[in-house]
């Protein structure tokens, strides 16, 4: 039974410590990372918080996964990330409250913050990738659409992440007519996170003893 419940707890613990590390990245005011670069423009142009408009466009990334795998998907597995999402969400709008204190004008202060952020952030998605338990509607969408048009999830992955990037751009020209939610900081996170995530697997490899996503 606890052998069972191992990759959950590591799972649950990988939400808070990701969103922890997205609030980071955005409480250095160099802006957050390009997978959160939508919800955080939407959440400037309206009334909801960054954890709400994250819920919301996750909630997209389940409908366009099943669009996607109609035949063929687990709906099991499809409506288990509909709670998954509300956790992760409620946890970046309580991170963003804990973290709000760090918030500086300070240029360098903002880099170290953000950077500790990108640390952070890379410990959470190795925790995520390590457990093997479950993951993200973004990255369940990545995985859909690499299974459909039969191409390398990590091409997927990097052509997604510049999406809603322009996405996001796009919605601050419109609403705000200019940039708002983007920084030197989105491109430092879409640089270092993935370097981040190696060392810290690399780690949890060497203390659990066993490769990743291993949940026998």
């Amino acid at each position: 039974m606890l052998r069972k419940l191992g990759p959950w707890v590591m799972f649950v613990a990988a939400l808070f410590v990701m969103s922890l590390g997205i609030a980071l990245v955005t409480r250095g005011n160099l802006r957050t990372t390009p997978i959160s670069s939508l919800p955080l423009v939407s959440s400037y142009a309206s009334n909801l918080t960054f954890g709400e408009t994250t819920f919301l466009i996750n909630l997209l990334f389940v409908a366009a996964q099943w669009l996607l795998l109609r035949r063929s998907i687990n709906k099991v597995l499809l409506l288990a990330q509909i709670p998954i999402t509300f956790a992760f969400s409620y946890f970046i709008d309580t991170s963003m409250k804990f973290t709000e204190f760090l918030s500086s004008d300070v240029y360098w202060k903002c880099l170290a913050v953000s950077m500790l952020g990108n640390v952070v952030l890379g410990l959470g998605v190795a925790l995520e990738v390590f457990s093997g338990a479950a993951a993200l509607p973004g990255e369940r969408l990545v995985l859909a659409v690499s299974t459909v048009l039969h191409k390398p999830f990590s091409s997927v992955k990097i052509a997604n992440d510049v999406i809603l990037v322009v996405l996001a751009l796009l919605l601050s020209y419109f609403v705000f007519h200019g940039i708002r939610g983007l920084r030197e900081g989105t491109v430092i996170s879409a640089l270092c996170v993935g370097i981040f995530v190696k060392f810290w697997l690399s780690g949890l490899t060497k203390l659990f003893k066993r490769a990743p996503a291993d949940t026998e």
